[in-house]
């Protein structure tokens, strides 16, 4: 794959080229194509994004609002939709002129973007996008079959567009680490083991009233507040991880996975499908924010902000939040009535 696009860009650098040489023009070269944009974006069904490096993400639209990136994993919509407004609002800004030319095909050949757009299972537009412009202002591209490469922007949009097509499936991925919908939920389990005591679960009757309940040391079944429960299942609706760590070593991985996970949750449907996921202490890097303790002034063994999850059946790893997690590892007392103390950080 990296040796045909490298060939298939060259060949198209070596042909504006010679067209420049044979024509010798002073102007814009005669053919120039400039169309880029296509405005049916809703008829758009697959997109192809590949570079030099070989990465490439085949996104697949199968429903409303709903894509497949490389036929595994469901795309993130809001990155989806912001590939496709660009590609509908893309405006050229200028022609690349006789001085940018060489140095712009040079690197673009190095180091570009390609993307094949279908509609309705038919390619009807096949572009290459490079590197921004000094200003940040416009992004180098040329359409296939032109003869001359083009600054685009989106008017009104004070930026370059080359993050907006991307090649790894990972930063396709959704991010859901929980992605219910909270009237299905019917069972959650919570185990902190580090402070047992404030492990819990929740369970739903069949007169959709709930059992809210201390697990450990015993069971202890405790009163709760409907309104600060149900707020607290809608978390479940949206929790996510930053990234998949994808350079952590079968080493590494094999050292974490001998550490105990410091907390697990469990959430059950209405189906009966039950996703269950653990939480392992992420050991502190160069890059940690926080390198010693506050307190002692000794190194830290652990990041302070970040942690790994591993979700059953699955043998990625993602590197999560507690700042975001925090609304999931809360104590009971917060779903109780009357007003509850905040629970102190790091409480987990």
């Amino acid at each position: 794959m990296k040796n045909k696009f490298l060939i298939g860009v060259f060949i198209v650098v070596a042909g504006i080229a010679l067209f420049a040489v044979f024509n010798k023009k002073t102007s814009t070269i005669v053919g120039d194509l400039r169309d880029f944009a296509v405005s049916d974006t809703a008829s758009i069904d697959k997109l192809f994004l590949v570079d030099r490096d070989g990465n490439k993400s085949l996104l697949t639209r199968v429903s409303t609002g709903q894509w497949k990136v490389n036929n595994k994993h469901n795309a993130r919509q809001e990155s989806i939709n912001n590939l496709l407004y660009t590609i509908k609002a893309l405006e050229v800004k200028s022609p690349v002129g006789k001085n940018l030319y060489n140095n712009t095909m040079k690197l673009m050949a190095s180091k570009s973007v390609k993307i094949e757009i279908y509609q309705k299972g038919n390619l009807v537009k096949t572009y290459y996008v490079g590197h921004p412009t000094m200003d940040n202002l416009g992004t180098f591209m040329y359409i296939e079959k032109s003869t001359v490469p083009y600054i685009m922007h989106i008017p009104g949009f004070n930026g370059f567009l080359s993050t907006r097509y991307l090649t790894n499936e990972n930063e396709w991925r959704e991010r859901f680490v929980f992605h219910f919908d909270p009237r299905t939920i019917v069972g959650i389990n919570i185990v902190n083991s580090t402070k047992m005591d404030r492990s819990f679960s929740i369970v739903r009757n069949a007169d959709s009233s709930y059992v809210l309940a201390y697990t450990q040391p015993t069971l202890k079944q405790v009163p709760y507040d409907v309104v600060k429960l149900r707020k607290y299942l809608d978390v479940f609706s949206n929790t996510n991880f930053e990234r998949i760590d994808n350079r952590l070593g079968k080493v590494q991985a094999d050292s974490i996975l001998k550490t105990p996970p410091f907390a697990s949750v469990s959430i059950t449907d209405d189906r009966n499908y039950t996703k269950n996921i653990k939480l392992y202490r992420k050991p502190v890097t160069a890059s940690s924010r926080n390198q010693f303790d506050e307190n002692t002034g000794k190194p830290l063994l652990f990041d302070m902000d970040r942690f790994y999850t591993r979700m059953e059946g699955s043998d990625e790893w993602f590197i999560c939040q507690y700042f975001h997690f925090d609304r999931v590892m809360i104590t009971p007392e917060i779903l109780m009535p009357g007003k509850a103390a905040i629970a102190p950080e790091n409480r987990y």
